[in-house]
């Protein structure tokens, strides 16, 4: 009981963090007066920052328990994870549909890509101190986990994950954001609705390079994951961790007010949340490193420091 109300303080404590690790940055880096112009600051926006928030001190935490990793590492690869899923993925979509986001330049791009920094810099190490993971140990090393990876594997299926990836992307995005009409007239200008194949037809004659940087995006998606999946042993550990990780990337779009029409912010929130998601929920499942329990006696003496028993 003692364990689990502290784990609640803990979280209600990092979504604090996180409200100051999302407000700080742009006080640092200050929004564009046209975005600014967009957005009304009000009760509203404050909760959903708020609930945002709750979510990003959620998957911190799971992550942070679940880690095998301590310290410095834990706080680098977390970070790591964290910055590249939650900000530099987001953004790099902006990029490639900015004729969308007339009163996004590239700058302002870049800056949000800064921002998150900032916040990830806030953020990650104050949850690792504030779930009791600061204090480095010689259980687990990098060069171990390292040992465990099954890289000619990774390398077949990374490809195989970015196909996933591409059908996932264009199945939600058709089935969830397209139905709305809103998010139609906003991307295409016109509230025609062509049916799945023929949506898709016309997407590719209009962005030829839609595929190949999808399936570049694809594999980026593997890349970042990949600092989580060496500190956290297990598919179901992976799984959460990654899920949880994910669904933030989706879900914070809801703070983007003044960037999307309200209809369209809603239509991508749960678009993107449920389909990130899965996202991280596959790459969890077939990229995962085995449990130590699952490792032979001899093995497990080979791959402690020092050839300790744990």
């Amino acid at each position: 009981m003692k364990n689990i109300l502290s784990n609640i303080l803990g979280i209600v404590i990092l979504t604090l963090v996180f409200v100051v690790a999302i407000t700080v940055p742009t006080l640092i880096i200050p929004v564009s007066l046209e975005i600014a112009s967009r957005v009304t600051i009000g009760a509203q926006i404050f909760g959903l920052m708020l609930l945002a928030s709750l979510l990003g001190a959620i998957a911190l935490s799971i992550n942070v328990k679940l880690s095998e990793w301590n310290g410095t590492k834990l706080i680098i690869a977390l970070g790591l994870s964290f910055w590249g899923i939650e900000y530099f993925m987001a953004q790099i979509e902006t990029f490639y549909f900015r004729d969308a986001f007339t009163f996004m330049t590239n700058t302002e791009i870049l800056n949000i890509i800064l921002r998150g920094a900032i916040t990830t810099t806030i953020a990650v190490p104050l949850s690792v101190i504030i779930f009791g993971k600061r204090k480095e140990t010689g259980k687990i090393s990098v060069k171990e986990s390292l040992r465990r990876v099954e890289m000619k594997s990774w390398m077949k299926k990374a490809p195989l994950f970015a196909l996933f990836y591409i059908a996932i992307y264009l199945l939600f995005g058709y089935y969830v954001a397209w139905q709305f009409e809103a998010v139609r007239l906003f991307y295409s200008g016109s509230a025609e609705q062509l049916g799945l194949i023929a949506q898709i037809v016309r997407t590719m004659k209009e962005m030829p390079l839609f595929l190949p940087y999808h399936f570049i995006r694809g594999l980026l998606w593997v890349l970042f994951s990949i600092p989580v999946i060496l500190m956290i042993r297990g598919r179901t550990k992976a799984m959460m961790s990654l899920m949880l990780i994910f669904s933030y990337h989706g879900f914070q779009i809801i703070m983007a007010q003044g960037i999307f029409p309200p209809e369209v912010l809603v239509a991508h929130t749960v678009e993107t949340t449920i389909s990130a998601c899965i996202y991280g929920g596959l790459i969890g499942y077939m990229f995962h490193l085995e449990e130590y329990e699952a490792i032979s006696g001899i093995e497990r003496n080979i791959h402690y420091e020092g050839g300790d028993k744990p």
